[in-house]
């Protein structure tokens, strides 16, 4: 199954309740335009959010980072080194997960989109 048939099965919301499940957990609520978005798999930055509202994303991706890294001490000028180390896997660093029948293993995942923080979801098959 290509790629593009892969997000379009993804857009037909047979994964957006795990998308909105995983930012619900995550404490960010978004709007209808940016689920479809992201189910059609762009990125969707964080930039005009108060900083309480993704507070959470940041703390899970130090904690994350720490597990995975020498380093456990993650600063916001650690951020794009951090995104760097996973994007081998999930072009970010993977902050609510998910198993997909149709694509695999999916993360909504905290990324840097030109420096500044963004959501996307990503999967080891796309």
């Amino acid at each position: 199954m290509s790629t593009v048939s892969k997000l379009t099965q993804l857009n037909k919301g047979l994964e957006t309740s795990e998308v909105q499940k995983g930012m619900k957990l995550i404490g960010l609520k978004i709007t209808q335009l940016e689920l479809d978005q992201l189910a059609f798999g762009n990125t969707i930055s964080l930039e005009n959010r108060r900083l309480g509202e993704i507070g959470s994303i940041f703390i899970l991706a130090e904690a994350l980072s720490a597990m995975n890294s020498i380093q456990t001490n993650i600063t916001f000028q650690d951020l794009p080194q951090t995104v760097k180390e996973f994007s081998c896997c999930y072009g970010g660093v993977p902050i609510y997960c998910w198993n997909s029948d149709l694509i695999g293993k999916c993360c909504l995942t905290l990324t840097l989109l030109d420096g500044k923080p963004a959501i996307r979801v990503s999967s080891q098959n796309l």
